[in-house]
């Protein structure tokens, strides 16, 4: 057996849940938030995906539990008139929820969100005369700190359906795999992992002692792999690799992306790297697979990283083992 993946200084455990919280925020202040509430592990669905072979048409169709809970969040605000709903939709096994507290409250966020799950489950058990829990404890919440978050997030939580199809129908390309053997290192990894077996990998990195000409040809030559279908390895650190990133995306690459934190139980790529995905051209490794927390970005860091790029795209990946019983 080889040696365990060596964990860098600045790795910390983490206890996978959903109850870490902004410590530097105050919940009781005026702001808006996007909050997850996820079902307990066997609680009944709230929904059913409807027309999931044409993602473009897809929603979701309330059960009995699903109507309850909408209901109960239509009516939060008569119980916290400083909450006002903005948008929400409910998922099969999650809510999502985007809410504005127009003012200081004084019951923190938290109060007001047990209250709905409380309430909710209340009412699912006399309705359905059963007895068992409906929510995971906890939630999960983002605070929209900048200028044009609102707008994302609104087309984010409409958009759940159809997403949700796509990953039903290339189920392949959006997989989790909890621990990846690659060589003598193990990762967590998320997207396709059928990328490890293209012949043809380039490494990206940009560094700053290189001259304009260097650059220029380095650019030239991994701009080149993505047209010809290649498929570039990086973490991707600097302004100037995302950049890069950018331009090969639009040239046709296809992308393994190393990043230092791991994927919590409710990951899923967003944005631009859900459409990589869809199109099977997008790989996450995580080299620290039991760390889900995001940590700041060191030079150890990305010297790590890079280098487990550079391997990645030198050696031979086509024997990647995923570990048994070890992903979903």
């Amino acid at each position: 057996m080889p040696p365990p993946p060596t964990r860098p200084a600045y790795f910390k455990p983490v206890i996978h849940n959903q109850l870490r919280r902004a410590r530097w925020h105050d919940y009781h202040s005026r702001c808006i938030y996007m909050v997850t509430i996820t079902l307990a592990s066997g609680a009944p669905p709230l929904g059913y995906l409807q027309n999931a072979d044409n993602p473009a048409s897809a929603f979701i169709k309330p059960t009995i539990e699903g109507t309850i809970v909408s209901n109960e969040i239509i009516a939060t605000p008569a119980h916290h008139p400083l909450v006002k709903i903005l948008s929400f939709i409910i998922m099969p096994d999650h809510i999502h929820i985007l809410l504005f507290v127009t003012a200081t409250i004084k019951k923190p966020l938290g109060s007001i969100i047990q209250s709905l799950k409380a309430s909710s489950t209340a009412k699912i058990r006399k309705a359905t005369q059963t007895a068992r829990p409906i929510f995971a404890e906890g939630f999960h919440d983002r605070i929209l700190s900048r200028n044009g978050q609102l707008e994302i997030l609104y087309r984010y939580i409409a958009d759940n359906p159809r997403r949700l199809a796509i990953k039903r129908k290339l189920p392949d390309l959006f997989r989790k795999y909890l621990h990846l053997r690659i060589g003598n290192e193990e990762y967590a990894a998320y997207g396709n992992i059928f990328l490890l077996r293209d012949f043809d990998k380039e490494a990206v990195a940009i560094h700053r002692s290189w001259s304009t000409s260097e650059r220029t040809s380095h650019e030239r030559r991994w701009l080149a792999c993505a047209s010809n279908g290649g498929v570039l390895v990086s973490p991707f650190i600097s302004r100037d690799e995302k950049a890069l990133r950018e331009r090969a995306i639009e040239h046709g690459a296809r992308i393994i992306q190393l990043r230092a934190e791991g994927f919590p139980g409710r990951f899923k790529p967003t944005g631009r790297d859900f459409g990589l995905c869809e199109s099977g051209r997008l790989l996450l490794l995580a080299p620290w697979p039991d760390n889900s927390s995001r940590l700041p970005m060191n030079r150890a860091m990305a010297l790590t990283l890079n280098r487990l790029a550079n391997d990645i795209a030198a050696g031979r990946t086509d024997n990647a083992v995923i570990l048994p019983g070890r992903y979903r």
